[in-house]
């Protein structure tokens, strides 16, 4: 008579499991030993081999037989976790090059073990709750079904992480058993959750950082008083703050034992850093060479959180010096009164520039929400440049009073490593001589970004970039930085920096009236933070569609993603009009379109 058992595989076994379909079963060249399973179907095959992962062996026979009996008992562990229990199997080694082993387990399966009964319960708020209703109806195991453990404590785990992340911070499950018969091969089901009320959240104590205005501070908040408690929300608030380079020590706590009357109290303890920062930094970019910069920042002026912040950056082609103010305004983070003013010498190969700009304006956020990753702001300014420039072998001046628009909108998992998100920005501008500008003019400029993993080795990207010029006098009115040129690592990187346009008389590139520039990459990871790129650009800067001629390259590179960025190498060859050196060289670090 088969005996009746409550059994279910033991957690702490059951984590080891889990733990190692997380682990990559690539091997690396210390591996000594690789596993391989064959004898069952491709699903049951494809997860056993990732609960085998190859492991280092030192050459040694006995340590050779410890290590096989430790591999015997993780695939009956394995099997049992996916429902046989009767599995048997035999094993046999393959002597590889040097001191490595395949070992080939051929497995039969046997009998499974087959869920009778499933007894699912949900008690509590959630129970009307829509997306965790949703949820709770989509248990992904069914009657008849492979008892599957792995994927049993994942959907548990999973919906209880998600319950406490809507505000149920009391649900539980008042019952989560197997109970299970291996002579007989079933198993039921009883998984039985209390949602417990849904919080919200209550008072929100700051406490240190007493140098700034308490109302300053709640911008860095997801959360406000009255809104559904969520640990996702206080870790974004928590990001905001660390993020602002204001605190030493940040810590954004519910105080889930405090709760009362349906309300959680949140506690913000903050620990400043001071007001005042110097910073100094070295990089180096293709297109405008060696470059330093020093910084100056004032985060606390006038004891009114308002931002002063003054660079200088000198560069073998550009020289640069200037100053930003911002002060915060409404309860909006980055919304915010701005005023720039900066100097800047380029002499580049195409043209050379001294240029004295100020703007002055106001910036709205107007996306802000839960999701740390993602800005959305439009920015309104009133521009005045003064430019002293030779393009194309002619010298001129101009003078320049103008507004513009500007919408930006980024989306990253992590800036630091751009693998995953999109990023779209959009300006419009223009001036008239009404104004006391040189002439009249009307530009529109834009440029996005997409990128995507394919699959955990692999990822892919799009960027784009265009522009249109309208301007009521001759080109050559308009300083270099309003005009449109194409080349460059961030644009056709098989050509040299600016130097791809329309031509003056003599031959020299002027700039046009149009930009249209489009890019595709695709890129294999080597390790975690470094992956080889393989790219293809195309487009051109033009006066008109019918002097469109597009250009075209092709390349390959490295990118690593470091602590401080991308860093990139790449090689670059342009198909259309190529010009020596046939392989241009590209190095830079940041994030760029």
């Amino acid at each position: 008579m088969a005996t009746r058992k409550h059994d279910s595989l033991g957690r702490a076994r059951l984590g080891l499991l889990l733990l190692l379909l997380g682990f990559s079963a690539t091997a690396s060249a210390d591996d000594r030993l690789h596993f391989r399973v064959i004898g069952v179907d491709a699903h049951l095959r494809e997860l056993l081999n990732k609960a085998l992962p190859a492991i280092p062996y030192d050459g040694k026979g006995a340590r050779r037989e410890e290590l096989l009996l430790s591999e015997d008992l993780r695939l009956k562990s394995a099997l049992e976790a996916y429902g046989y229990y009767a599995a048997t199997w035999t094993r046999r080694e393959i002597a590889l090059e040097g001191d490595s082993y395949e070992v080939v387990y051929d497995v039969h399966a046997g009998r499974p073990i087959v869920l009778r009964d499933i007894d699912l319960r949900l008690q509590g708020p959630a129970a009307e709750d829509p997306a965790f209703k949703k949820r709770w109806n989509e248990f992904p195991l069914k009657r008849g079904a492979v008892l599957d453990q792995v994927l049993y404590e994942e959907w548990k785990d999973k919906s209880l992480e998600l319950l406490h992340a809507r505000g149920y911070v009391q649900a539980q499950y008042q019952r989560h058993e197997i109970l299970m018969d291996r002579d007989a091969y079933w198993a039921d089901i009883y998984l039985w959750l209390n949602s417990g009320e849904r919080f919200k959240v209550g008072d929100i104590r700051i406490e240190g950082a007493d140098r700034y205005p308490r109302w300053f501070i709640t911008r860095y908040l997801s959360i406000a008083p009255g809104d559904w408690y969520s640990p996702e929300a206080l870790a974004v608030s928590q990001s905001n703050l660390r993020n602002a380079d204001r605190f030493s020590a940040v810590s954004v706590t519910g105080l889930t034992k405090e709760a009362a009357n349906g309300k959680v109290p949140i506690a913000v303890r903050l620990k400043s850093l001071p007001a005042q920062h110097f910073k100094v930094g070295v990089g180096y970019s293709t297109d405008i060479g060696v470059n330093g910069v020093l910084g100056y920042d004032n985060y606390d002026m006038f004891d009114a959180a308002q931002h002063l912040k003054i660079d200088a950056t000198v560069a073998q082609k550009t020289r640069n010096i200037g100053f930003a103010y911002t002060w915060p305004v409404g309860k909006t983070l980055g919304s915010e009164y701005l005023a720039n003013a900066a100097f800047q010498n380029e002499v580049l190969n195409v043209y050379t520039n001294n240029a004295l700009t100020a703007n002055i304006g106001r910036q709205w956020t107007i996306g802000h929400g839960a999701n740390p990753n993602r800005t959305e702001t439009v920015r309104i300014l009133m521009n005045l440049e003064q430019a002293n420039y030779t393009v194309a072998s002619q010298s001129n001046n101009s003078h320049y009073i103008y507004p513009s628009i500007n919408f930006a909108l980024s989306d990253y998992d992590n800036i630091l490593r751009p693998i995953s998100g999109y990023s779209l920005t959009a300006t419009v501008e223009g001036s008239s001589k009404v104004l006391g500008s040189t002439t009249n003019f009307l530009r529109f400029s834009a440029r996005g970004r997409w990128d995507t993993r394919l699959a955990p080795l692999w990822a892919a990207g799009l960027r784009a970039r265009i522009g249109a010029l309208q301007v009521s006098g001759p080109i050559g009115d308009l300083p270099p930085n309003l005009r449109f040129f194409a080349g460059g690592q961030d644009s056709l990187p098989g050509y040299a920096y600016l130097s791809q346009g329309p031509r003056a008389g003599n031959g020299q590139v002027e700039g046009g009236r149009y930009l249209a520039v489009v890019g595709a990459n695709l890129q294999r990871f080597i390790t975690k933070d470094i992956a080889i790129i393989a790219f293809y650009d195309a487009g051109n800067a033009f006066d008109s569609p019918a002097d469109f001629r597009v250009l075209q390259d092709v390349g390959l590179g490295v990118r690593w993603f470091s602590p401080v960025g991308p860093i990139r190498l790449e090689l670059a060859h342009p198909l259309v009009n190529p010009k020596a050196p046939a392989v241009r060289i590209a190095f830079s670090v940041g994030f760029g379109l």
